[in-house]
């Protein structure tokens, strides 16, 4: 399978240039001057923007029907509150919700996730029918899952089909030591890489440090968690010391700002981790906690965050929080040729309509991606060189439709279930 996109704008290596690329079946074959090919689809970009598709590097895609369901409550209290929706959700029930995100990511530009959750057997079935490029967690969720299978049975799941895995405790406080550490001996065991919420709240830390009088990644160094291949999620409330620790062990962080802000967690440290040379990737977090998977929302705040808190305009860049958002995020998961429009990488790729009024005039593309562009501006996204999603339309293994209507009556059954009024 051929596809020629012509007359583009394309990102690539960081700078703007124009011309056009050739797909060629999961990867991209050409880019450059127009050439004559013999393509099976021919799509004019019309001067619009092709880019790499984004990596949100952490979600809770279940969660999605969710939305709305606990809003306006700090961590520790909402946590309470949605474990009992959660619960009441069935294998069937997870599917259904993880379909409903998977549609939410393509369109508006994503193209891999890192996918913790318990249940992993109807998330796996979800992301292998709709072609998401996915790194899939097995190990210890923080709620009371149908079933904790054996981490062993939860890795066959995820090979089985065709995804990478992590290995993937929730927090300090929500994993105990010895589930830690059994946790910690799988991943040597088989070689996988490891992630974990950490330090995303004072109160997490404060009861870290009273009851081990040490932080959380103090804590995590002595058990031997950082000598895998990690990275962990939140990072809010890190001091030097803390900062020095990750990066003594080259641990990558994840930023979420969003779902930060909304539950008053407070905001990351992200200037300096970046300072101390950690790699840093963008996650949404869950649609019960955000309430959106929208990584331009997501860029906005990683790159203005810091520059309100520390009274510095020129820090954080927005040519940095594009590669956060696209190549940093896919090197944090280990997706090897994936994050950048290149000869050889895979084919995973956005068209953004640039026409919009906000992306007009182009006087910095990078700068608007970051500043103005919106989720809804995302025209078409292909994934391993399969088009995925194309101006209003899906081709994820299911009809938007059906996904709307099970959505529905899943959040009519939770909400009962779940023991709230509406």
């Amino acid at each position: 399978m051929k596809i020629y996109f012509k007359n583009a704008k394309i990102l690539s290596q960081g700078t703007i240039i124009e011309g056009d690329v050739l797909v060629e079946n999961d990867r991209i074959a050409y880019i450059g001057k127009p050439i004559s090919v013999d393509a099976d689809r021919v799509v004019d970009v019309a001067e619009n923007l092709l880019m790499s598709g984004f990596t949100n590097a952490h979600c809770h895609t279940p969660s999605t029907v969710l939305r709305g369901i606990s809003d306006d409550k700090p961590l520790e209290e909402w946590l309470d509150e949605i474990i009992p929706y959660e619960t009441s959700m069935t294998e069937e029930d997870i599917y259904w919700s993880t379909m409903l995100g998977i549609a939410e990511y393509v369109s508006g530009g994503i193209t891999s996730v890192e996918e913790n959750y318990g249940n992993i057997k109807p998330i796996a079935q979800a992301y292998k029918k709709s072609g998401m490029r996915a790194r899939v967690s097995i190990g210890l969720p923080n709620v009371n899952a149908l079933e904790i299978l054996p981490f062993e049975t939860q890795f066959s799941i995820v090979q089985d089909a065709g995804l990478s895995a992590v290995c993937y405790a929730h927090s300090v406080y929500g994993t105990s030591e010895e589930n830690l550490d059994k946790l910690t001996t799988f991943s040597h065991k088989n070689n996988l890489p490891v992630s974990i919420h950490m330090s995303e709240t004072l109160k997490e830390v404060g009861d870290c440090t009273v009851k081990f009088d040490k932080t959380p990644p103090e804590l995590l160094e002595e058990i031997g968690f950082f000598d895998r291949d990690c990275i962990v999620y939140h990072c809010v409330h890190c001091d030097k010391d803390d900062i020095q620790i990750l990066a003594n062990y080259d641990v990558g962080v994840i930023t979420c700002p969003s779902s930060n802000l909304k539950l008053g967690s407070g905001i990351a440290p992200i200037y300096a981790l970046q300072n101390a040379g950690i790699k840093i990737g963008i996650g949404t977090d869950g649609a019960y906690s955000n309430n959106s998977y929208d990584m331009f929302k997501e860029m906005f705040l990683v790159a203005t965050l810091n520059k309100a808190t520390l009274n510095r305009a020129d820090i954080i860049p927005a040519l940095d929080v594009v590669y956060m958002a696209t190549k940093n995020g896919a090197e944090l998961l280990g997706f090897e040729n994936v994050g950048d429009i290149a000869v050889g990488n895979f084919a995973d790729l956005i068209l953004i309509d640039l026409s919009k009024p906000h992306n007009q005039p182009n006087n910095d593309i990078i700068s608007n991606l970051v500043y103005a562009t919106k989720s809804s501006d995302v025209y078409l996204t292909m994934i391993n060189g399969k088009i995925v999603y194309e101006n209003g339309k899906y081709f994820i293994g299911e009809e938007i439709s059906e996904i709307y209507l099970k959505n529905q009556e899943i959040r009519v059954k939770i909400k009962e279930l779940g023991g709230k009024n509406e």
